[in-house]
């Protein structure tokens, strides 16, 4: 099976989806009812509405992610000559799925991965339910038990027990903890970087804990002269995953070497360039502005040679587990600090931020209530970067 980008001819309703991903059969197979370039209309319309009519999967990333997903099992029902829709309930033909997930695990996939993948296609046979393509399932469902201890403080709002359904075709996966740097590795780190422009980089991720993407393609008007009377500056970004707006919260210290910045160096970098960006950060190779997708930011954090490693979403992961730490820790909290940090971090759902919670309760030897205020004082006064 092969996926080919729609262009913006594609339209639903009269609205075009430019990049939209089709799928088209590789071979042609009497015996599936495959032709080679033919469309594979049920995964096509089950892609519209898991990605378009659901409506939360609207980043063009996601939807390359779990087209690859339907790929990777359709092309090994192509490639072995098993047809999806020959599923009878006599626990020999249902096995279809469990074959896949075990051609993946002699392939080499981690475990989580192919969970990735076995929830599409769980996913797409729902549909196919639903559509009336099949009358069955092609696994079951069994009842697990989810940790109370771990979920404690929204037991208010449980309903479950604590149980929830889940396919029994799953792998049991360990949950891998985010990695992050020690307080004391932020410090080697922002030492460790003489580009003024890549530390500024540095230390938004560090204190607002935006995602690569949002780095490169941070707006440029959304940086000004802080006002006397603000504690923290709120900016709003869109260019997010999945393109949804949200706000975060910029220290006033950082707010005003980003704001010094523009007025200096940037002014300086794109007087030599020409260049006309609305991004923030322009590279100083060239003074253009930072490729979104290239592997520029990494690179240059790897150019560090630092004993330990050092990624744009690791300085996210480092963001979120010192301040949910630090919130937690104080007394006067007036809001509940994990949600307060899923809003910061633009996670749609609770549940992906609480995979801090264990990493901070693991956070003994530390005391990270001063954060923020470590970076600062890294940084001289009449310094930006």
């Amino acid at each position: 099976m092969i996926i080919l980008p729609s262009t913006s001819e594609f339209k639903i309703k009269g609205t075009p989806y430019p990049g939209f991903p089709l799928l088209t059969w590789s071979y042609t197979n009497n015996l599936l009812g495959t032709i080679s370039g033919q469309l594979f209309e049920e995964g096509h319309e089950f892609l519209i509405y898991d990605l378009l009519k659901r409506g939360r999967a609207q980043s063009k990333e996601t939807w390359k992610t779990y087209s690859k997903h339907l790929v990777s099992f359709f092309s090994f029902c192509e490639d072995n000559e098993q047809n999806w829709l020959d599923i009878e309930d006599d626990s020999i033909r249902e096995m279809l799925v469990s074959v896949y997930r075990d051609v993946c695990i002699n392939d080499g996939m981690k475990p989580n991965s192919i969970n990735q993948h076995l929830r599409t296609v769980i996913r797409f046979y729902e549909f196919a339910v639903g559509r009336g393509w099949i009358n069955s399932l092609p696994y079951s469902l069994s009842t697990i038990t989810i940790p109370k201890n771990r979920h404690a403080f929204l037991a208010h709002i449980e309903v479950n027990s604590g149980k929830v359904k889940s396919a029994d075709i799953m792998l049991q996966a360990q949950q891998s903890q985010p990695k992050f740097l020690s307080s004391f590795e932020v410090q080697e780190l922002l030492k460790a970087i003489n580009n003024p422009v890549l530390k500024l980089m540095v230390r938004l991720v560090l204190q607002t804990g935006i995602r690569k993407k949002e780095l490169i393609l941070f707006p440029l008007d959304a940086i000004r002269k802080p006002m006397h009377n603000e504690k923290v500056c709120k900016v709003s970004i869109n260019r997010t995953k999945g393109e949804k707006e949200r706000i975060i919260h910029i220290p006033l210290r950082l707010m005003d070497d980003l704001w010094l910045y523009i007025n200096e160096l940037r002014y300086q970098q794109q007087q030599q360039s020409g260049t006309k960006t609305n991004h923030l950060f322009l590279n100083t190779n060239d003074n253009n502005a930072w490729i979104y997708g290239s592997n520029g930011l990494n690179k240059a954090l790897n150019d560090l040679k630092l004993p330990f490693k050092v990624t744009p979403h690791k300085l996210r992961h480092t963001y979120a587990c010192h301040m949910l730490k630090g919130l937690m820790t104080q007394k006067n909290t007036k809001f509940e600090p994990l949600m307060y940090l899923q809003r910061r971090l633009g996670h749609s759902s609770i549940t992906t931020t609480m995979i801090y919670l264990d990493i901070v309760n693991d956070m003994m030897d530390e005391l990270t209530l001063e954060y923020q205020e470590q970076i600062n004082n890294i940084c001289d006064t009449g310094d930006i970067a």
